[in-house]
């Protein structure tokens, strides 16, 4: 039993390594995000969502940041009613809507 157990706990200690390497990484992007918007550079989340609204039509259910083509971009996922899934796709420095997207 106590051979088992070792085995299995050596199986899954590269997978627990693996996890935080990514809480790492996340942690580090989160903290690249804050210090931009704090520089000025990109606008914050509330800000954006407050600049959109009307605009942005449905529930919002997913939010990403990106660059895409060297522009910080937030990506905003939302769900109308009809149960369509689009895709909104702000400039993050201006809050302008770049892209809207069919997301099914």
């Amino acid at each position: 039993m106590f051979r088992i157990l070792a085995i299995a706990l050596l199986l899954l200690m590269p997978l627990a390594a693996h996890a935080d390497e990514d809480h790492d990484e996340d942690h580090e992007e989160r903290r690249s995000l804050n210090a931009a918007i704090e520089r000025g550079e990109i606008l914050p989340l509330t800000e954006i969502l407050s600049r959109t609204k009307g605009q942005i039509e449905g529930r919002v259910v997913e939010i990403e940041f990106e660059h895409e083509d060297g522009l910080p971009i937030y990506e905003i996922y939302v769900l109308r009613k009809d149960g369509r899934r689009l895709e909104y796709e702000i400039d993050a420095r201006t809050g302008r809507i770049l892209a809207l997207e069919d997301d099914d």
